[in-house]
């Protein structure tokens, strides 16, 4: 493919046009770079050179109420000092917080001895069923032989009934 001699001078053209404004182009960005570096470098000395003076602090109050401190202090301690009184006495509370430790104590108190009558109780109930199983246990053995005293004594003849009264009398003199 054969380029002409008008197409080709075009093509140069443009592309000569194009590298002049891309030159243009990075001149300027240069410039604007160089500006803003300036900028910060202006910024960078002002920081540095930045100073704040603060005020001192009024410390006047603080000073006053520390003297009146020390001055209550001495002339507490100046006075005559006041005889020791020792007293005796227990508590089961201590004397600040008494609301709360009422709360808390009375509070388990109440919870402790309600699951003690509960475990008593079920103790209690538990013993009694079981006397009540053995009782049952016994009695359902008792039926049995009674039940079959009574069917032997249906079915045997008289002379056998006087034998088995006399055999139940001397049982229950026995006992």
């Amino acid at each position: 493919m054969e380029i002409d001699q008008s197409t080709l001078m075009t093509i140069l053209k443009d592309m000569v046009e194009q590298d002049i404004k891309t030159q243009q182009f990075m001149e300027a960005e240069k410039e604007a770079r160089q500006k803003r570096d300036q900028v910060i470098d202006g910024l960078i000395d002002q920081i540095r050179n930045f100073k704040v003076d603060a005020p001192k602090p009024d410390l006047s109050l603080v000073v006053a109420a520390i003297d009146q401190g020390n001055q209550r202090i001495t002339s507490a301690i100046e006075k005559k000092p006041m005889s020791i009184e020792r007293k005796l006495k227990i508590n089961l509370f201590p004397e600040t917080n008494v609301r709360e430790y009422y709360r808390i104590v009375f509070g388990r108190l109440f919870f402790w001895g309600l699951m003690f009558l509960i475990v008593l109780y079920l103790g209690s109930f538990i013993n009694r069923s079981i006397d009540a199983y053995q009782a049952h246990q016994y009695n359902k053995e008792g039926n049995a032989c009674i039940s079959a005293w009574n069917e032997i004594y249906a079915q045997s003849g008289k002379l056998q009934r006087e034998k088995m009264s006399k055999a139940l009398a001397k049982a229950k003199e026995e006992q």
